[in-house]
């Protein structure tokens, strides 16, 4: 059975269960942050590093821990922001590689905000896209996505740590595999598989697949990370204030993951931010400039006084490859995939 198949069964399971399971309100515990903590934050797009676990990077900072964040795309598909940059109604190749490398910018400059130089970061740079494509038909490596925007099928871009590297499934799951493996992580921030947007879920199995991988080759090792699912694209409205328009003002009010986020047996944990981890979050988004000239709202519902997350078990990773394995039965199900890219 190919790889591809095989997550993408992941992800029929996981929407099923939504689908399946009542809206629920779900009590929050407190998220322990301890001494010396190794986090790694997996990002589909620049900026997502940000709006998830700004706050939670700080802290792992100031408990004498370390932090490395990798934003796998460099978000260059993001259309109505490149035409309202360009002026353009038909932007180029060109436009779309210009306006790639300005996020990557971006979230350097964000990472310098939050790390004072410390954070690293990895700017793996593949397309916008690229990971819901990897997932359903480019596995291989002689099978790369190609870019409907850029036009390339490998990274193209001169900073990025994979440049040259061809855009499939089998390049990127080894990658974070090898990240794992020298992070040795703790703690995992990463995309619920539930989110709403196709790189976002995508990018959530493969952290599934890498962590049960990595975990694999280190069968004597007790590695216990802490999984934390992040949640940035769900149904319009969520968070409060996020479609208003006009960026307001939530430092003051905390996170809450939406009641119809089904819990799936996990549980959900809070980190509640001190005011100076908000400013600091708060001037780390300002650096997404690309980003506040078009969803300012959007970034702003994110600075509130805490982080939440949906926390799994690495033994769940496990338990539900197990599920992967009858995907066969179902792929004529996914030929009309509910999830498409929002392109932000």
């Amino acid at each position: 059975m190919r790889q591809s198949d095989r997550v993408w069964h992941l992800m029929f399971f996981w929407l099923s269960v939504a689908v399946a399971l009542p809206a629920a309100a779900a009590p929050e515990q407190a998220l322990d942050v301890g001494r010396g903590e190794r986090l790694l934050i997996l990002a589909p797009h620049p900026d997502d590093e940000s709006l998830s676990a700004a706050g939670l990077a700080q802290r792992v900072f100031a408990n004498g821990g370390s932090v490395r964040s990798v934003v796998v795309t460099s978000g260059d598909a993001y259309v109505d922001a490149v035409v309202q940059q360009t002026g353009k109604r038909k932007p180029s190749a060109a436009d779309f590689l210009a306006f790639g490398e300005r996020r990557l910018d971006e979230s350097r400059r964000a990472a310098q905000v939050l790390g004072k130089g410390f954070l690293h970061l990895d700017l793996l740079g593949f397309s916008d896209g690229s990971i819901y494509s990897a997932l359903v038909s480019h596995w291989r490596r002689n099978q790369p996505m190609r870019s409907d925007f850029t036009g390339f099928d490998h990274v193209p871009y001169s900073e990025a740590v994979d440049r040259g590297y061809a855009q499939d499934g089998q390049d990127l799951l080894s990658e974070l595999v090898a990240i794992l493996r020298e992070t040795r992580p703790t703690m995992i921030a990463f995309p619920d598989v539930m989110e709403n947007d196709s790189d976002h879920a995508g990018l959530g199995m493969f952290t599934l697949l890498a962590v049960r991988d990595w975990l694999a080759r280190e069968p004597s090792q007790n590695i216990h990370p802490k999984m934390l699912a992040y949640l940035i694209h769900w149904r319009p409205g969520w968070p409060t204030g996020s479609n208003w328009g006009i960026a307001q003002d939530w430092s003051g009010q905390p996170m809450q993951l939406p009641d119809d986020l089904p819990l799936r047996g996990h549980h959900r944990v809070c980190l509640n931010l001190m005011p100076a981890e908000v400013a600091t979050k708060r001037q780390a988004m300002a650096e997404y400039q690309t980003q506040q000239l078009i969803m300012g709202d959007f970034l702003a519902s994110f600075v509130r006084s805490s982080e939440c997350f949906t926390q799994l078990q690495t033994g769940d990773t496990q338990r539900i490859e197990n599920v992967v394995e009858h995907w066969r039965h179902v792929r004529k199900a996914f030929d009309s995939h509910p999830l498409t890219r929002r392109k932000i």
